[in-house]
């Protein structure tokens, strides 16, 4: 018989099983679980060197999943960007980028996470008003979606001419790829500072029991310091990469393709963007947005041609990958689904690629029958609910009634996954599952259970990362990675925002809960 090298007992496990549903106790060995059941059998795998825990009747769970974030991102930007997230207006977030323009580290100031909706204005900052911050340094604030900046008179001034027009040089605004020009002159991190940006964000993570992430890779560099990470056995968090499109024929030559890797490190999908965000409507619509005061023809973005979102989602899927493709607006989900079932083929199951739709924001009843009738995984950021309040507005009342559905795209049988695609939105477990669960914001009636959304943002998002065989459950044979809760979830009435992570085992081992 083998002898558990630790025995947990007395708790109240949530193992996100149907076998087994609930259960005392729990035994691990090298790494993974023995042994789910009850206290008595528990403690008879136990030897004289097995440390024994009594849980106190604490709730466990299998440790949480974020399917879709950008990780080393969201930790460059603690490091290098100001939060401009709740700037009541736009004399606040001069404030915040003026204490900012002090401490940079580098000469760059950066801004993150405004939305120009809920600025006491209700319009976007200028590029005049970010020159009173900084005259002669380089400015650049990114909305809460990324997917529009604003830019001062100093950082348009590095531009191209085709650059800067481009995008609005007299107001400084710039959208979705335009975006990128400013880059380029922004400096590099450092290996070791990327290194840290992964390792402050993997802390960020385990605070609220986040043992694993699905993240989209933005560069060679970003790749390179998690690899690096890895070889030292310095991971904070398992990692799935989703590297864009662009790398899938190279990746292809070196005969990488998703799964490869191991538990700690591995490649997920291939991203592709078929439109942009609804917050600076560039989101691909079917037909005008509602309140757009600039024009009432603007349908938003479409990044590709339907042709070649197709031919590049059926090159990916013929190179071993599986499609990670973001859609917001209702014709953009129709465009992606279109790609999807192109590169499947007539009849083609989507159980062994497990294609993606990132957000799957806006799904009208067809298109929501259709991703059911293909299994087309859609992978939800709930916080997107409590942050977007002004979608009525924008795209009218029918629309929005079609906005983030969960509730009956579950009902329908699509396989969902839950993820928080921070910076967009907090690195925050909890967040996440009352934003899915108590849905006050609008459409309540598309509200999910708390098993439900335990489930989405556990075995769901493992799932979705082709991870499931390992994670997502407590269950003998999985990697021991699980989190002890201040409080249950699902116990009806939970404050869901106030329940901690007490502690969290990474692979049967204690690690630190983040700081």
């Amino acid at each position: 018989m083998l002898t558990a090298d630790r025995v947990f007992f007395n708790g109240n496990l949530l193992t996100q099983t149907s076998r087994t549903p609930t259960a005392t106790a729990m035994a691990t060995r090298r790494g993974e679980i023995l042994f789910v059941g009850g206290d008595r059998d528990a403690r008879g795998l136990a030897g004289a060197a097995t440390e024994r825990v009594d849980l106190g009747g604490k709730t466990v769970v299998p440790g949480f999943c974020d399917a879709h974030l950008h990780f080393a991102s969201f930790g460059l930007n603690l490091a290098r960007s100001t939060d401009i997230t709740d700037a009541a207006d736009i004399g606040e977030l001069g404030e915040r980028l003026t204490a900012q323009r002090e401490r940079s580290p580098i000469e760059w100031v950066l801004g993150r996470g405004f939305d120009q909706s809920k600025l006491r204005e209700n319009r976007f900052p200028t590029r005049r008003e970010l020159d009173r911050v900084s005259s002669s340094r380089p400015l650049l604030i990114t909305r809460i979606c990324g997917h529009a900046a604003v830019a001062n008179s100093a950082a348009i001034a590095l531009l191209s001419d085709r650059e800067r027009a481009a995008g609005d040089p007299e107001t400084g605004l710039y959208t979705e790829g335009d975006i990128g020009a400013f880059w380029k002159y922004v400096p590099p991190p450092t290996p070791n500072e990327m290194e840290q940006a992964i390792l402050r964000a993997g802390r960020v993570a385990l605070r609220t029991g986040i043992t694993s992430v699905g993240t989209l890779i933005d560069s060679l560099d970003q790749m390179g310091a998690y690899q690096r990470l890895h070889r030292e056995g310095k991971l904070p968090v398992r990692v799935t990469m989703m590297p864009p499109y662009r790398a899938v024929a190279a990746l292809h030559e070196h005969g990488i393709g998703t799964g490869f890797g191991d538990q700690w490190l591995k490649f997920g999908g291939a991203k592709l963007f078929s439109d942009g965000s609804l917050g600076a409507r560039t989101a691909l619509l079917a037909s005008p947005y509602t309140d757009d005061p600039d024009s009432a023809f603007n349908l938003g973005l479409r990044i590709y041609d339907p042709a070649d979102l197709k031919a590049k989602a059926a090159d990916a899927q013929a190179k071993g990958f599986q499609l990670v493709i973001h859609a917001i607006g209702d014709q953009a989900n129709r465009e992606t689904l279109d790609a999807i079932e192109h590169a499947l083929g007539p009849g083609g199951d989507n159980t062994f690629h497990r294609h993606r739709i990132e957000h799957a924001s806006i799904l009208p009843p067809d298109l929501l029958q259709r991703m059911a009738d293909r299994g087309i995984l859609a992978v939800v950021q709930p916080q997107f609910v409590q942050s977007d309040t002004w979608t009525g507005e924008r795209v009218g009342p029918e629309r929005a009634s079609w906005t983030y559905p969960f509730r009956t795209m579950r009902r329908a049988g699509i396989p969902l996954a839950l993820s928080s695609d921070c910076p967009v939105e907090k690195l925050d477990a909890f967040a996440c599952l009352d934003a899915a669960i108590n849905r006050a914001a609008w459409s309540p009636n598309e509200c999910l259970t708390a098993e439900d959304a335990l489930r989405d943002y556990t075995f769901g998002s493992a799932y979705a990362l082709h991870n499931e065989t390992h994670l997502g459950t407590l269950e003998a044979g999985k990697l021991a990675d699980f989190v002890v809760l201040s409080g249950d979830p699902t116990r009806s009435g939970a404050d869901l925002r106030a329940i901690k992570a007490e502690q969290v085992y990474l692979a049967g081992e204690a690690v630190p809960a983040g700081d």
